[in-house]
């Protein structure tokens, strides 16, 4: 790009500017559960509508996905990503205190951030390419359920992302810069135990709860000898009401994370052998509710080194001093003592392993993606009450908005020189090599699209196993 190109495309983003943050604050003062995220795709798919692009909701046969599209001419199809998914028990008021303000989530992830910001960087590259006269088509996915993972996992097995040529996203982290790293695969599903129930005098010898407690005993005992290397992580969903009522019922809610994507599923399998084992000790039945499982992000240092450069034309976040005094005095509560520690810098990031998952990452085994992230303090957990507190004030908002404008400047910059796809592509290939790639996997369809609430007050039924 030439410097005219760049002043066009940055001076379209400054027009958007206020939207971004307008609707990162709507978002915020929303939070909707994974699934249920009605007003959340509502408010961004009526603005990219208005934005001129062109809408389908309700994309994959799922109520709160849709896709957005615009094309000008020949050129790549450019991919956004859109997250807008709130995490339940994490709600809190926009202050530095613990201070919930009764909802059941919050943004404790800034998906509020990322569904605003990369919106933005999407209508602002339309109007940028539509003035500059440049080709290319700009197909925004507006994805729910990133949360559970389950999400993209569903729209990409579904056709969703056929013929793109790259993807671009953003997310929040510990650093700024383009992020080309691997995260963990990722494997989840519920295991419901249904024995009998009674008077908690004289329990009867099926316990339900029983049985998942000694499912869970059995896993953690095992832990150490067969699978050190997995984060294997678990909730006990249902476990009854009050102590002299013997539950019929108690669910558990596994999540198995591992770099390599057989090994998590590996392990998941192990432990589903576990919990049946323990179900049949106690002479209970027991039933899976596959969710999903997804491969980690495959990283791609064509398209990161491609997107850092546009960040750096960007510049690092701008925080005021108030911002950072706000932030400081966050960190404080959260972590009395802890200290104050914000990267001010910006970088590529190429060395480590991701810890979390992504949803994303089944297509980035097929599709180059670069992600650009912001900084937040580290000494803010992401999934807390803090981090919501924190993607709820001003004081936030410099990251995304770098994110923001940095992705309008790379999607226009993919379609002026699309031989960057090409070299993209092609280093897709050499890292996936002869790996297999099997198709997604997902369960709880029929819940997710028709009944989501019952996915979230644990009364869901929907028999799926992994090998479906």
């Amino acid at each position: 790009m030439n410097d005219q190109q760049i002043a066009a495309i940055r001076a379209q983003w400054a027009q958007v500017r206020g939207d971004v943050e307008r609707h990162m604050r709507l978002m915020w003062e929303h939070p909707e559960l994974p699934n249920m995220e009605t007003l959340a795709a509502k408010h961004l798919s009526d603005w990219l509508e208005e934005a001129g692009f062109e809408l389908e909701r309700g994309a994959c046969g799922v109520p709160t996905a849709f896709i957005a599209r615009w094309r000008r001419g020949d050129g790549p199809r450019i991919a956004m990503l859109l997250e807008y998914d709130a995490l339940p028990g994490t709600d809190n008021t926009a202050v530095s205190r613990r201070e919930a303000r009764g909802m059941r989530a919050g943004h404790a992830c800034g998906h509020n951030q990322i569904g605003a910001a990369n919106a933005g960087a999407a209508i602002a590259a339309k109007a940028a390419m539509e003035e500059l006269g440049i080709g290319g088509e700009i197909v925004v996915f507006g994805c729910p359920s990133e949360e559970i993972v389950w999400g993209k996992v569903v729209m990409f097995e579904r056709g969703a992302f056929d013929g793109m040529d790259a993807i671009l996203t953003s997310h929040g982290d510990g650093r700024n810069g383009a992020a080309s790293m691997p995260c963990k695969s990722v494997w989840s599903g519920e295991f419901v135990f249904m024995g009998e129930a009674g008077h908690g005098g004289r329990p009867p010898k099926n316990n339900a709860l029983d049985a998942a407690e000694l499912a869970v005993q059995s896993m953690e005992r095992l832990r150490a000898h067969h699978f050190p290397d997995t984060s294997v992580e678990h909730v006990l969903r249902v476990g009854g009401h009050m102590p002299s009522v013997t539950t019929d019922e108690a669910r558990v809610w596994l999540v198995v994370r591992h770099e390599d994507f057989d090994r998590a599923g590996e392990v998941y399998r192990f432990a589903a052998d576990i919990f049946q084992r323990a179900s049949d000790s106690a002479e209970t039945t027991m039933r899976e509710q596959f969710i999903a499982s997804t491969r980690g992000y495959l990283p791609n240092h064509a398209l990161g080194r491609m997107l850092q450069r546009n960040l750096e034309i960007v510049g690092p976040p701008r925080w005021s001093a108030d911002d950072l005094a706000w932030m400081a005095e966050l960190c404080g509560a959260i972590r009395p003592g802890g200290g104050f520690d914000l990267d001010h810098g910006l970088a590529f990031h190429t060395e480590g392993v991701d810890p979390y998952g992504q949803d994303d990452g089944e297509a980035s085994w097929r599709i180059p993606l670069a992600r650009a992230n912001w900084a937040a303090p580290d000494q803010i957990p992401y999934h807390n009450w803090a981090y919501t507190a924190l993607t709820g004030h001003i004081a936030s908002d410099p990251g995304p908005l770098m994110a923001s404008e940095a992705l309008a400047l790379a999607t226009v910059d993919l379609c002026l020189d699309p031989a960057v796809i090409d070299v993209a592509k092609a280093e897709l290939v050499e890292r996936v090599g002869g790996a297999t790639l099997t198709p997604a996997r997902y369960g709880a369809f029929d819940t997710f699209t028709r009944n989501p609430e019952s996915f979230w007050d644990s009364t869901w039924t929907e028999i799926t196993s992994f090998e479906e």
